[in-house]
This record gives C-alpha cells, structure tokens and sequence, in this order.
C-alpha cells in the first residue's frame, strides 16, 4: 500500500498544509501519524508555486524516518490519476493534509481493503463538505478504472463515479485505545482557519486525556495538566524535552529528601506529579509519540523509587531505628512488586490491569501509587511524623500488590479457558 497526501488546497493563496495546529504543521503531523503505524512512505501532490513552502513545512525527513516523494498537481482542485497510476503500482490510502484524523481511523480504512471514502454520516453525504471526514481508499484496479477515462479529476466527489465506491462511517463504538485506556470518539477535523485550528488544539487535548485514573490525578492533576498542555502545545517543546525537564525536577525532590528539606521536597514532588502528565498528553496532541519516550516510564520509576529511598533515609535519621528502614524496605518491595505484576499482565493481555475489568477500574482510583503517597509523605511532613506517613504506605502497597496478583491471576486463568478480552 501506498500513501498519498494531497496538499494543494489553499486559502488566500496560501496551502492549508503549512497551518500549524499545536505547533506542527499539517502536512509535518500527518507524517508523523503515518510514522505512528509504521507507514514509511507518502508520496505528496503538490502545486508547484506551493513545493518551497510545503518541503520547508515537512522539515527533517531524517528525524521522521519517512520517505517522501513529490508529485505536480494541476490545481488545487483536482486529483492527478494518470500521475498516481505512474507513480505507484500499489493501492492508495488518500489523506488530505488540512484534516487531522485519529490515526486508528486511517488503519480502519486500510483494513477494509476496498474502495472507500473515510464519511461521517452525522454531518451529512461524504460528497458535500461537512460530511467528508478527509481520506480515502482506493485500490489499484479502480485506480485503473477512473485513469482509463481521464487525466485527473475532482477531489473528493470525482470518487463517486466508480459505482462500487463505498463510504466508512466514522463510529465511535468501534474503537478503544489501549493507550488512553478507555473507548474514544474517532477524531477528525478539518482545518481551514485559525478558528478551527483553535477548535482542534482544544479537542485534541481533551481527547489526549487517560481513563481509569487515581482520585487525585482525575480531580486535581487533570485540570492542572488540560491547562498547560494547551498552553504549552503551540511551543516548539517536544514530549521527550518534557520527559527530560520532569526527571530532573524528579530527582532534584530525592536529593531534598537526602537533605532533609522535606517541606520543600513533598512540595515539588505534587509539581512533579502534574508535570508527568504533560509529556504523554503533548506526545499525543502533537502525534509525536515514539519508540524512544517509551523510556520516560522507566525514568519515571527510577526517580520515583529514588524518592521512596530519600523519604526513609530522612525519616531514619528523624528516628535512627532498624524499624523505620524495615517499612521502607517492604514498601519499595511491594510497590515494586504491583509494578510488574501489572507490566507482566500488560505485556500478556495487550491491555492494562487496570483497566481489563469493572473491578479493576473501580480499585484503580484507589490504589499504590505515586499520587497517593505524595499526599502521605505531604500529611508526615506537615504532622511532623514521617515514619507514620511511611507505614500507612507500606500497608497501602502491600493491600496493592495483593490484589493486583490475584486480579491478574484470575484474568490470566481466564484467559487460559479462552474467556479473553476487556470486560464491562
């Protein structure tokens, strides 16, 4: 399969590819979401006043690790067949740059395997604008077909004179995100002003939002993390520059710690906190997710596990007894421990512990987890009892990792019966 990106509309003048939404331009994200499902190739049409500006706009291929290659379009308006038919001997997946579309939506149009365009059926027919969702498949035979009667033709409704022409209905139903955890409305927009690349920055941010999270992260964190993200969105900040700047906050909170600032530590520790929410949310309003930020979870855990050492460290030297360290020690075991049984059942079931079964998402909210012993080292700082602050979290971690073996025990036997999949 071939991926073509057409970018030769234009408003006043200028191609709508080159209009930034969060920062990146779209005709740069749309690569980047072909990137995010390991499609390495796209041939962009292009009007050729227009090629300077849209190569500028695309920028570093090496970076993308996408090829790119170029072909003329005669104008704005229509889809140049003989040129396609020439240049590819594969079927086409047909986006047009100045949409931004769930790329889960892309695969889906892909799957089907037969000529179709990508509809909405809630804003009307896919020939007229308001219900046209912005791509297209079309295989090489009928690719042959329209070729067979003309040079080119109008893009989209030119489609509708194949007479097998199928049209694949956005449904939010049909799609849940590992990812985010939950069900999302299929996304798709089409950017042809300011205004509605202020429309689409704002949806996407709330459509960049995680299920299943602790109290605190959903009713404190959330709103904090929506704020910056939207404001930071528009910066030429990357999600892994993000991932950096947190680690490093997070680390600077053990080393207060160490030192026995703990006022100042617990409070940075909450910053840090909505802070690691940014890099994730940025990665995917920006379609900028990678291999490699998959790394900031394990720098996550390094700092955070470094902070649990740092709190015990300075509650010892508050109270100098084997007890204290004791706590710690089965804290940092069993926190440790519900890490992996969750990473393992992940790894097994393709989907997160807590977020496989009613249960499961219910205890989410309320189990071991950074959040939560923030708000208990918070509580020892301000009473004045570290060590106490450090038992109610070892038994919190402890409670945690029990109920996270049996949970995915009991899954995973499931499974070994073939009762496999999200439940509830």
């Amino acid at each position: 399969m071939q991926v073509l990106i057409l970018t030769h509309r234009r408003v006043g003048g200028i191609p709508l590819a080159i209009r930034p939404v969060c920062g990146v331009p779209l005709i740069r994200r749309q690569l980047q979401v072909l990137r995010m499902y390991d499609w390495r190739q796209a041939i962009l049409t292009v009007c050729p006043q227009d090629q300077p500006s849209i190569v500028s706009a695309v920028g570093d291929l090496a970076s993308l690790g996408v090829q790119v290659s170029y072909l003329t379009a005669p104008n704005e308006a229509d889809f140049p067949l003989k040129a396609c038919l020439e240049a590819t001997e594969d079927n086409l997946l047909i986006v047009e740059a100045h949409y931004v579309i769930e790329g889960a939506l892309l695969e889906s149009l892909v799957a089907a395997g037969t000529t179709a365009l990508l509809g909405d059926e809630k804003n009307g027919s896919p020939l007229l604008e308001g219900g046209y969702a912005g791509a297209a498949f079309l295989t090489r035979s009928d690719l042959e077909k329209l070729a067979a009667d003309a040079d080119a033709l109008t893009w989209p409704a030119g489609l509708m004179r194949l007479p097998a022409v199928k049209v694949m209905d956005v449904k939010p139903s049909d799609l849940y995100v590992a990812e985010v955890r939950r069900h999302v409305e299929p996304f798709w927009c089409a950017v042809m002003s300011d205004a509605d690349a202020r429309r689409c920055k704002r949806a996407l941010v709330i459509g960049a939002q995680k299920r299943t999270l602790d109290v605190l992260a959903w009713y404190v964190n959330r709103p904090l993390e929506n704020w910056l993200t939207l404001r930071l969105a528009d910066w030429p900040i990357t999600p892994n520059q993000m991932s950096v700047i947190t680690s490093l906050v997070g680390f600077t909170v053990s080393g207060l710690f160490l030192l026995g600032w703990l006022g100042p530590a617990v409070l940075l520790a909450l910053v840090v906190n909505v802070m690691d929410g940014v890099d994730g949310k940025l990665a995917r309003v920006k379609a900028l997710a990678t291999r490699l930020g998959q790394l900031e979870h394990s720098f996550d855990l390094l700092y955070e596990q470094s902070w649990y050492i740092a709190y015990t460290w300075a509650a010892y030297r508050l109270w100098p007894s084997l007890a204290v360290l004791a706590v710690g020690f089965m804290m940092l075991l069993f926190d440790s421990f519900a890490r992996h049984v969750s990473m393992q059942f992940r790894q097994v079931m393709g989907i997160t512990l807590a977020d496989y079964a009613p249960f499961d998402r219910h205890f989410r909210r309320f189990d071991g987890r950074r959040n939560i012993y923030s708000i208990y080292m918070l509580l020892g700082v301000v009473f004045g009892r570290p060590f106490y602050a450090l038992v109610a979290m070892a038994l919190h971690a402890v409670i945690t990792g029990i109920v996270y073996a049996m949970r995915a025990g009991l899954h995973l036997r499931q499974a070994d019966r073939g009762i496999v999949g999200r439940q509830g």
